[in-house]
């Protein structure tokens, strides 16, 4: 995959690159926080009585939309996180696959569910796509492992010293959220990017590239807190160089159609192709050979002295 590194911004135990790809721009969508905001899309509980891993999205636009694996969605009777990434066609009505971010609400807030201007932090995304992998192995579903993600989600409260009467995930960012967003004025959006690859320390925590410079544009913040939730609770160590981050981010991507993938269809429209590596998991969502968004996500989470003293909140 041809790319070309444009930028790199460091902070703390955080650095970032930005980067362009050859493809970019190549496909019109728009994103489904934009159509949300518009009214162009409804995102339900698929029932009065719900149920905690599906919802339904109605896009009532004539434009293709896209959800990004990590969207947060707040409202109706428990916040949720998508399990994939999807392209929707216009006019169309699909159950979208997601896992609870909130385990201890299960009432109506709201009817439709609004999306947040975070998404969820890389390891808890990392552990959705090794699950969802093998869920599609198995048994051909997008599921994630519930239970893991509950657990993930109170680690991410115990690392931060947060209580959540609900233990929503989205508590973090509202306590922490003054914290995070004088975080993120660090990293500058360059202009003529459409990816970003995230180091903690001198590991590569992620690399996230769209097929929209545009697209890329209203992720990034979204992307940039979610790494503040996994970095903040670390110590600074020495961290990554501009030429290590270069070579780490652009090697990875000169490999890519190397490994080894297994390919199924979309939640919406196009194929998804999955892969793992001895340190990511992750996948490409392509359609009319276009590639939509491409994401590797580090499943080795950096821990404070390498532990976590896990405690009921």
């Amino acid at each position: 995959m041809n790319a070309e590194v444009l930028s790199f911004h460091s902070r703390d135990s955080l650095s970032v690159v930005q980067l362009a790809t050859s493809f970019k721009d190549s496909f019109r969508y728009v994103s489904g926080n934009s159509a949300i905001k518009k009214d162009l899309l409804e995102v339900q509980e698929v029932s009065e009585a719900g149920s905690v891993n599906q919802l339904i999205v109605i896009n009532h636009s004539d434009d293709f939309v896209f959800f990004m694996d990590g969207d947060i969605l707040a409202g109706a009777k428990q916040n949720r996180v998508l399990n994939t990434s999807v392209l929707l066609s216009p006019k169309s009505k699909k159950n979208l696959p997601v896992s609870c971010v909130e385990k201890g609400r299960w009432r109506f807030t709201s009817r439709r569910f609004t999306d947040m201007d975070y998404s969820a932090p890389t390891f808890l995304r990392s552990q959705k796509a090794m699950a969802v992998k093998q869920s599609l192995k198995n048994s051909k579903s997008f599921d994630s492992d519930q239970g893991e993600v509950w657990e993930t989600v109170s680690d991410y409260h115990l690392s931060h010293n947060i209580s959540s009467p609900t233990s929503n995930l989205s508590d973090i960012y509202e306590n922490r959220k003054k914290d995070f967003d004088e975080f993120i004025e660090s990293f500058a959006l360059t202009t003529g990017a459409n990816g970003i690859a995230m180091f903690i320390n001198k590991r590569l925590l992620n690399i996230d590239i769209f097929n929209r410079e545009d697209i890329f544009a209203e992720y990034y913040p979204k992307l940039l807190r979610g790494a503040a939730m996994d970095a903040f609770p670390l110590e600074s160590k020495k961290g990554v160089t501009k030429a290590e981050a270069k070579y780490k981010t652009l090697t990875f991507l000169d490999q890519f159609e190397n490994l080894t993938f297994e390919v199924h269809p979309g939640v919406g429209v196009g194929h998804e192709k999955r892969f793992d590596t001895e340190s990511l998991t992750g996948f490409e969502l392509s359609y009319d050979d276009q590639i939509i968004h491409l994401t590797a996500l580090n499943i080795k989470r950096e821990l404070k002295d390498g532990r976590y003293n896990r405690r009921k909140l």
